[in-house]
């Protein structure tokens, strides 16, 4: 069973921007169906959109980023 925060938080890591980390998670779940059922049920479980879930999480998790970030520059 596949982590599909831990997933995307990683690929957050890795890359510097969203365009690039949206792009390498649908290439993941392309030939993954593993995957794609396990992102059916992190969908249903946290409230997402199928279709748009992992964006939103992603611009979610990039917002606390730059949250954290101001709070600590002041």
């Amino acid at each position: 069973m596949y982590d599909i925060s831990e997933i995307l938080r990683g690929l957050l890591d890795q890359y510097s921007r969203l365009s690039e980390a949206d792009e390498a998670f649908v290439n993941m779940m392309r030939d993954d169906t593993q995957m794609q059922e396990d992102y059916k049920l992190w969908c249903d479980e946290y409230g997402y959109e199928y279709k748009t879930g992992y964006q939103d999480y992603l611009d979610e998790m990039m917002g606390d980023r730059d949250e954290f970030w101001e709070t600590m520059s002041e």
